[in-house]
């Protein structure tokens, strides 16, 4: 593989596969040479990045709506109730006009989202490249919005600063060249999340933390209490290889905490689809 030969190789296999040149970068990035290295991660980015876009839905976004007190042509919508509310007389009369009805207006939501993603030495390279795969679809989804990222296994790490612009390639490298290393630290993982967070001054219900974990934590101190000091924390709990009744229970509690979503998947594959899911709901 340290040749062209390989390389070429794999490129040809990178053109028809989804996420296995990043699967295959994880076992080759350290014996091959740092040439070859650059190379072949760069095969592995524009894997994640082709996957993350077939993922990622261009109508998924934080809209809400608003009701306005007239309809103009080309509103999606109208509200029936605040109509007969405010005009029953007109109603009564058939005499309606557009000033009358009231209009919904869907207006996007500038969300803030803390990512808090588990990278301790019981997920491997599984959630290396969950992380890298995930992180892609946010950026996608959240393009014009704020958004940080923290990593964490027996320490944590911000790879993006909420209020930091960067861009997603090099998000996707810098995952790439990570390790999935130590033990399984949650606190410390919410902790530095929410100090991102807490960056954000102004009062919003659209400030949120997100944590993908498989739950069984092995250092630090119990995540729920913290959980709680979260404006909201929405939790993606995949089944850990061990014991993981009581991971996803522990995922949930944190949910519950944090008086925010519960998801449960089966495989660190099917996360990414279950964080649009879940950005659609918020």
């Amino acid at each position: 593989m340290d040749c062209d030969e390989g390389v070429k190789f794999f490129t040809e296999k990178a053109k028809n596969s989804e996420t296995s040149m990043a699967e295959v970068y994880f076992f080759i990035r350290r014996p091959i040479s740092e040439k070859y290295k650059k190379i072949f991660r760069r095969l592995a980015r524009q894997s994640i990045l082709k996957t993350s876009l077939k993922i990622s839905s261009k109508g998924i976004r934080g809209n809400y709506k608003k009701t306005v007190p007239y309809y103009h042509v080309g509103m999606p919508e109208f509200d029936l109730d605040e109509t007969i509310q405010h005009n029953p007389l007109n109603i009564y009369k058939k005499s309606l006009t557009y000033k009358d009805i009231y209009g919904i207006r869907r207006q996007r939501q500038k969300r803030k989202i803390i990512l808090i993603l588990d990278t301790s030495g019981s997920m491997y390279g599984k959630l290396l490249l969950n992380a890298a795969l995930t992180t892609s679809v946010l950026a996608y989804n959240m393009e014009k919005e704020e958004y940080g990222i923290v990593l964490f296994n027996s320490t944590a790490m911000v790879l993006k600063k909420i209020d930091e612009k960067k861009p997603i390639i090099t998000i996707i490298d810098e995952i790439l060249d990570s390790e999935a290393v130590g033990f399984t630290n949650i606190h410390i993982g919410l902790e530095k999340g929410l100090k991102e967070l807490d960056k954000i001054k102004e009062r919003t219900r659209n400030k949120f933390g997100i944590l993908i974990s498989d739950g069984n934590y092995n250092r630090g101190d119990s995540p729920i209490d913290l959980a709680k000091k979260y404006p909201k924390l929405h939790v993606i709990g995949i089944p850990a290889e061990n014991d993981a009744a009581r991971g996803i229970d522990t995922c949930r509690e944190i949910a519950k905490a944090g008086q925010g979503k519960f998801f449960a998947v089966n495989n660190y594959r099917e996360i990414p689809r279950a964080l649009i899911e879940l950005l659609s709901q918020i």
